[in-house]
């Protein structure tokens, strides 16, 4: 995991998946198509399954920092 990697970049990325409602992983994983590398490989390491919310996301990604 790149530790330059934080849950402010990701929630950028993925706070309009949730616009709509729930998310699954493949929704997920495509709206961090372009994003850097470490981001889209710390997205994949999510299990398949909705997610209500971005709170459940970070459920599954306790190791990535809030901020820099």
């Amino acid at each position: 995991m790149a530790m330059d990697v934080t849950r402010l970049e990701i929630a950028d990325l993925l706070d309009p998946v949730f616009a709509q409602g729930a998310a699954d992983r493949e929704a997920l994983l495509s709206a961090v198509v372009g994003a850097r590398p470490e981001v889209g490989n710390l997205v994949r390491e999510l299990p398949e399954r909705s997610y209500p919310s971005l709170r459940q996301v970070w459920e599954h990604l306790p190791h990535v920092p809030v901020g820099i």
